[in-house]
C-alpha cells in the first residue's frame, strides 16, 4: 500500500486535476432521497466526518479522503449534530454562503444531506437543487454521465445566509445498466500517467532494471493509480496492464499485486513488472483492464 508519507503527493495531483479542469455541460438526473440515488450509482464511498480531517496551514482548506472543502468564509470545521453524529459545518459570510467541495476524478454521482435551509446545492456540470423551509427530504443528490468536479452549496438572500450544515457526503460512479465499472488510469496534470516506482516511490522516468538492490531478479516494478473500481487483492486475476509503444507494439507487464491505497478509499492501485521488451522503450502508452473494462491509456516514459 501507498505510504503515509506519500498520501500528501497523490493527494496534491489530484487537488490540481480537479481545480483546473473545465467545467462540462451535461444532463444529470436529481435525487432526494438516498435510496433511489444509491441504486442509480456504485462503487460508492461516503465520509461521516467521524475521520479526523487534514487542514494544512495556511493553505485555507480542509481535506478528508482526498476529498478538498474549501468554503468563503475560512475553513470548514467538524461539529456535533443534536443526536450525537458528526457534521462538516461551513460558516456564513452573511452575505452570502459558499462552500465548494472538490471531489476526486472519475466521480459521476454524488449526494449529502444538507440540514440548513434554504440552501442552493448545485455541481460543476449545471444542475441545481433549491432547498427552502417546507423541504422533506434533507437529502440532495446528483447522477450524470460526464465527471462531477465539484459540488456547491451556496446561498446569497435574504441575508443574513444560513450556515452550511452536512452530513454523510457520498461520492462514486454512476450504474449503468448490469455493465462493469470501467476503469479510469489517473494521470498528472500534465497529462502522464501517474505512476511510482514500487520500492522508493520514485516517478518516470523509470528502467526496466532496478535503480536499487531491493528486488530480488533486479526488475523495477511500478504502481499506477485507478479510480472507477475498487479493487482488492483478489482482484489480481482480473487486472491485466498493457503499453503500447511508438510502433503500436503492444506488451503485457505482468501484475503482481492489487489493492486499494491507504488512507484514500475511492482510489485503487496495481503494482506490475516492467518486462526486459520494453529496454529503452522511450514513451509508451499504459492502460488497464479491469474485468474486460479498458481504461484510458496514459503516457510513461521507460528509458
Amino acid at each position: 500500500m501507498l505510504p503515509p508519507t506519500l498520501k500528501w503527493f497523490v493527494s496534491g495531483f489530484i487537488f490540481v486535476l480537479v481545480y483546473c479542469s473545465s467545467l462540462n455541460c451535461a444532463d444529470a438526473a436529481v435525487f432526494r432521497d438516498r435510496a433511489s440515488f444509491n441504486a442509480a450509482s456504485q462503487n460508492l464511498n461516503t465520509i461521516d466526518f467521524n475521520a479526523t480531517p487534514n487542514v494544512p496551514d495556511g493553505l485555507g482548506f480542509l481535506e478528508i479522503d482526498g476529498v478538498f472543502f474549501i468554503n468563503a468564509n475560512g475553513v470548514p470545521s467538524i461539529v456535533t449534530g443534536q443526536n450525537g453524529n458528526k457534521l462538516l459545518r461551513a460558516p456564513t459570510v452573511t452575505e452570502f454562503t459558499r462552500l465548494t467541495i472538490f471531489l476526486p476524478p472519475g466521480t459521476t454521482a454524488v449526494g449529502c444531506d444538507q440540514l440548513n435551509t434554504p440552501m442552493i446545492v448545485a455541481i460543476s456540470t449545471g444542475e441545481s437543487v433549491t432547498m427552502d423551509q417546507s423541504d422533506t427530504s434533507t437529502f440532495v443528490g446528483f447522477v450524470s454521465d460526464q465527471p462531477i468536479q465539484s459540488l456547491i452549496i451556496s446561498f446569497d438572500f435574504p441575508e443574513p445566509t444560513p450556515d452550511v450544515l452536512i452530513d454523510n457526503l457520498s461520492f462514486g460512479q454512476r450504474r449503468a445498466g448490469n455493465e462493469p465499472p470501467a476503469p479510469q488510469l489517473l494521470v498528472t496534470n500534465t497529462g502522464r500517467a501517474a505512476a511510482l516506482d514500487s520500492v522508493v516511490t520514485t516517478s518516470e522516468p523509470f528502467r526496466v532494471t532496478a535503480s536499487h538492490l531491493l528486488s530480488a531478479d533486479g526488475r523495477t516494478r511500478i504502481t499506477l493509480f485507478i479510480t472507477g473500481v475498487l479493487l482488492e487483492a483478489a482482484d489480481l486475476p482480473f487486472v491485466i496492464v498493457q503499453a503500447e509503444d511508438a510502433q503500436q507494439r503492444v506488451f503485457g507487464l505482468p501484475c503482481e499485486a492489487t489493492g486499494r491505497v491507504r488512507n484514500l478509499s475511492w482510489l485503487s492501485q496495481v503494482t506490475c513488472r516492467l518486462p526486459d521488451a520494453l529496454v529503452a522503450a522511450g514513451t509508451v502508452n499504459v492502460s488497464v483492464t479491469v474485468r474486460g473494462m479498458v481504461s484510458n491509456k496514459a503516457p510513461l516514459l521507460i528509458e
